[in-house]
């Protein structure tokens, strides 16, 4: 079954109440030790509480709500689709979700606690969309639902910017996979009137938003780039989501897998927050480009989630704590 978009591309906007309505808030914190080490005044907004440990719930909760497939099929690193397993069981419609073999398990044990079906793939032998395909192909029932390339997904995000849009910022940095979630934070701003200016971050080897960006037209990877970000190794942008960035977004800046590693490191030591790597991604790149975030105000750094393997976050952890 194709995707029923709907709500951002001139189209009826979809309501958002039910949506927020299952969301919780994005919780706030200013960490003074962390400003203090950055010689910079910023401000978290972190979505590890968020019901499936990110931001995804708020993207995956409204394509659920607003889906009219018998079920729902998706493609995901792990965040994304443990969300819409929770979506699907919330909305009582069978859930089949594809990750990577290489996933973190963490996430595939989590899709799986939803009453998911999950379905592994090689992804050097076959691309997670030949495999969705093969899977809707035998089921004309299944919906396929993006992780981001999908109105309803960038609209559940956008509740996300509508509750940002109630601070007092100039400048906001966002982790860019596929997309979806700085094109919805950038529509929740705007609606609501708030002019700050909107960064993305995004791992230097997989930089094709960034690319995208510099030449005006959508730019790929050739293969899922292996950054430690697993929810940035995304081969590109969705369309929905680069038409919004284009006219949005000021810059995408890329940060190094060093950077990374010490984002997380720093959340941990200064702000007492466990966050993976991908939604550590605007302090990465915060940390290699901070003559850029000079501002009267708090920079926002939007933190997109926590579910991050044990193993890897203690590698992370004990390796950065003997540099």
């Amino acid at each position: 079954m194709k995707s029923d978009n709907c709500g951002i591309n001139g189209q009826t906007s979809l309501d958002l109440d039910e949506v927020e309505r299952y969301c919780r808030k994005t919780t706030l914190l200013k960490p003074s030790q962390l400003c203090d080490y950055l010689s910079l005044d910023i401000l978290l907004a972190s979505e590890t509480f968020q019901h499936t440990g990110s931001f995804k719930f708020r993207a995956a909760i409204c394509a659920a709500l607003n889906s009219r497939g018998k079920e729902l099929l998706a493609a995901s690193s792990g965040n994304f689709g443990q969300a819409l397993a929770k979506a699907a069981q919330i909305v009582r419609k069978p859930c089949t979700i594809v990750m990577p073999e290489q996933a973190a398990r963490i996430k595939m044990e989590a899709v799986k606690s939803f009453g998911a079906k999950l379905v592994l793939v090689d992804t050097s032998r076959e691309t997670r969309a030949q495999a969705l395909s093969k899977i809707a192909s035998a089921n004309p029932e299944i919906e396929i639902i993006s992780a981001y390339d999908d109105d309803r997904v960038i609209a559940g995000n956008s509740s996300l910017g509508k509750e940002l849009a109630q601070l007092d910022f100039e400048k906001i940095i966002v982790p860019v996979g596929g997309g979806g979630l700085i094109s919805g934070i950038s529509l929740g701003l705007t609606r609501a009137g708030h002019k700050a200016s909107l960064f993305g971050a995004e791992p230097a080897m997989a930089n094709d938003a960034c690319r995208s960006l510099e030449s005006g037209h959508l730019v790929a990877n050739e293969s899922e780039p292996p950054t430690l970000a697993d929810g940035a190794r995304t081969l590109s942008l969705g369309q929905r989501n680069f038409k919004i960035i284009k006219e949005s977004v000021n810059s995408i800046y890329e940060a190094s897998e060093e950077n990374i590693k010490k984002a997380v490191f720093l959340l941990f030591k200064y702000a007492n927050l466990k966050v993976e790597p991908t939604g550590a991604l605007p302090l990465a790149a915060l940390i290699q480009n901070r003559e850029h975030f000079a501002s009267d105000k708090p920079v926002l750094l939007v933190l997109s989630g926590g579910n991050v393997d044990p193993s890897v976050y203690c590698r992370i952890i004990e390796a950065e704590q003997s540099n």
